[in-house]
């Protein structure tokens, strides 16, 4: 069966496969045909809310996907411009059957793609996501004692489309309720917007809360999202924090689910460091359930010796911040993430929100009476150097004898003196390379003979 779903939705270029129009139609056209047989109730008031970030592909996606969705009698919610948080959010506070963000995240404005949440506001698990890809590619697939064809149910009245104006007013207030009684009066804030969802609500709400703001690349144009600027451009937002001598800068990615933070003094703080600082702010006070933290598999070991000196403890999963929320959910804590920024409070959000996580750290901030570059002491890291590595296919590495072959012979050079993660990026055509360890010299040398050893055998 031909596979859609990547590690995060279903990602590509605009006009070509997997985002071609028909593809789209009959993305749309599956999701509203499962929940209608889901529920059991065809012509019911069942709902989809529609997300969207601010590339210029957005509108037509959205078009397409409401067009097949309100063809099978379900009633589509456009929510505008939004965050995916805020999405997941409105998925919830809409009582939607299902969710759609249409967004590449951080990728690049000619990029787009689909993510997927269920009525709990949560992504559809891999389940869910292949039960789609079925609907799609076979003829007829068996639902419980339901037979469905992917063409699905004739003749059903077309369900209404709604748009609501106030959505971005009820997301910020939404988010204001988690500051609770914080006061952001006499701080100095930073933020760069990606030119992404967030260039309106990231500032209004700081703001709002009593901060200065200073905003960046806050004028999306439909072609500027993520442009040389926001989560994966830290050094632009160190640049301006220092510049108008904030007390904290915050980068975003284009979707607002991620988050990289830079302190007073334009030292840039990770995913890592951000779990780190309010993980063990949490722990002291005793808020942390099972003083646990979840993490992935590319987090530095520093973050793991912080949190076990201090008593705590954690919990690895495989990259992809659906993993790490499942894991959540599955041993009922609360705080997780991942390197790249995405952090996830399940107490606060189903998904990472990179808005709530600024309001956390500056929570910590207040309440301890530090500066963030105080606070950070609290993690040493362990050098560690990433390359990625552009290919043409992703074939399994054990399967290519001269890249295994150099895999084994590095591990065998750092000695169990550090750690060698070679995987392949679930939304690009990449090959990722981690080493880490107490020698960064010896390191450096090593990824930098991994990617060779990967480009020769599947370079572009």
């Amino acid at each position: 069966m031909t596979k859609l779903f990547g590690t995060d939705g279903i990602r590509g270029t605009p006009g070509e496969y997997p985002l071609t129009d028909e593809m789209l139609y009959k993305i749309g056209k599956a999701c509203a045909n499962l929940l209608n047989y889901q529920k059991g109730a065809i012509n019911s008031r069942l709902k989809i809310i529609i997300g969207k970030d601010t590339r210029q592909s957005c509108e037509k996606i959205e078009k397409i996907l409401t067009d097949a969705i309100s063809s099978c009698g379900i009633e589509v919610i456009l929510a505008g411009t939004i965050p995916t948080p805020g999405l997941a959010f409105l998925t919830k506070r809409f009582k939607a059957d299902m969710g759609i963000m249409i967004s590449a995240s951080h990728n690049k404005a000619t990029d787009n793609g689909i993510k997927f949440f269920s009525h709990s506001g949560h992504k559809l698990s891999q389940k869910q996501e292949k039960l789609i890809e079925k609907i799609i590619f076979n003829a007829s697939v068996e639902l419980g004692a339901l037979s469905l064809d992917s063409a699905g149910p004739a003749s059903l009245p077309a369900g209404r489309q709604a748009c609501f104006e106030e959505v971005p007013r009820i997301y910020i207030d939404f988010l204001k309720s988690k500051a609770k009684d914080l006061s952001l009066a006499g701080l100095k804030i930073t933020v760069d917007c990606a030119y992404g969802a967030l260039s309106y609500i990231g500032p209004a709400v700081f703001q709002e809360l009593g901060a200065e703001v200073h905003s960046a690349n806050n004028e999306p144009d439909g072609h500027n999202i993520n442009l040389n600027c926001g989560a994966l451009y830290p050094e632009n937002l160190a640049k301006l924090v220092v510049k108008y001598n904030a007390d904290i800068g915050f980068a975003y990615d284009g979707d607002g689910d991620r988050v990289i933070i830079a302190d007073e003094e334009g030292k840039i703080l990770d995913g890592d460091y951000i779990m780190a600082i309010i993980g063990l702010h949490l722990l002291k006070k005793d808020l942390l359930p099972k003083n646990t933290i979840v993490t992935t598999v590319m987090s530095n070991y520093g973050l793991e010796e912080a949190v076990v000196n201090a008593g705590g403890r954690l919990i690895q999963t495989d990259v992809g911040d659906r993993n790490v929320t499942e894991t959540l959910i599955e041993n009922n804590l609360i705080l997780g993430g991942e390197q790249s920024g995405h952090i996830v409070f399940l107490n606060h959000s189903t998904t990472g929100d990179a808005v709530i996580v600024c309001l956390e750290i500056l929570k910590v901030m207040k309440e301890t009476g530090k500066k963030l570059s105080e606070l950070r002491q609290c993690m040493s890291k362990c050098p560690q150097v990433l390359i990625n590595v552009k290919v043409k296919e992703k074939k399994p590495f054990e399967q290519i004898p001269q890249v295994w072959e150099r895999i084994s012979h590095c591990n065998s050079r750092l000695n169990g003196n550090g750690r060698i993660l070679v995987r392949y990026s679930g939304t690009e055509p990449v090959a990722r390379i981690m080493v880490e360890g107490k020698n960064k010299e010896l390191i450096e040398e090593i990824a930098a003979s991994l990617a060779e050893g990967i480009k020769q055998a599947l370079g572009e």
